[in-house]
């Protein structure tokens, strides 16, 4: 075993990265308390990524007036409060257990 406790802290970030992005935003947080290569790889923008709502890039641009440096970033940062895109339409996340959802209303 390696000082991190466990086999599975010696797969490669990676795959590590790709199960931990199946999982819910909660418990991506709960696998990098686990060890150092489980940290690394729940920080990771891939898994982060796969929490957004698909189609965020194409509405969020220019709507954040500092963009986070990484995906759990934007993630916090739409998860706590509606941003108001362009055309008038206010964009309202709610957590899910599998990640964001986007609500559309006219303001």
């Amino acid at each position: 075993m390696e000082a991190d406790g466990n086999e599975i802290s010696r797969l490669p970030e990676e795959l590590l990265a790709s199960i931990i992005s199946r999982t819910s935003p909660p418990d991506a947080g709960r696998c990098a308390a686990v060890s150092r290569s489980f940290l690394a790889a729940a920080d990771s923008d891939a898994v982060w990524s796969c929490f957004l709502p698909r189609d965020l890039p194409r509405f969020a641009e220019g709507v954040l007036p500092h963009a986070p440096p990484s995906k759990k970033g934007l993630f916090r940062c739409l998860s706590d409060q509606p941003a108001l895109l362009p055309g008038k339409l206010v964009m309202t996340l709610c957590s899910l257990e599998k990640g964001l959802t986007a609500g559309w209303r006219s303001s």
